[in-house]
């Protein structure tokens, strides 16, 4: 399986919430995509770039601590809002 970023390329992409990066594995783009927005939930991330992750990818930062999934045990869980993603 492969691993894609996803982010908005333009500031007319992005969302309401803050949202500005997701990382999702799936078997091609469309469905780490589908995992993406299942993440997030809210608003749309179909316009956002994907990045594939693989050997010799640039360097990354991302402002913000990392946010996963409510049940999920590899990052925290909660936004810097108090909630969760995808409710």
């Amino acid at each position: 399986m492969a691993i894609y970023a996803f982010y908005p390329a333009t500031s007319n992409l992005r969302r309401s919430d803050g949202v500005g990066f997701v990382l999702a594995e799936g078997a091609d783009e469309a469905s780490a995509r589908a995992a993406a927005q299942a993440l997030v939930g809210g608003p749309s991330i179909a316009g956002f770039a994907a990045v594939p992750i693989a050997a010799g990818v640039a360097p990354v930062a991302v402002q913000g601590l990392p946010v996963g999934a409510k049940s999920g045990a590899t990052w925290p869980n909660v936004t810097r809002g108090g909630g969760f993603l995808g409710t």
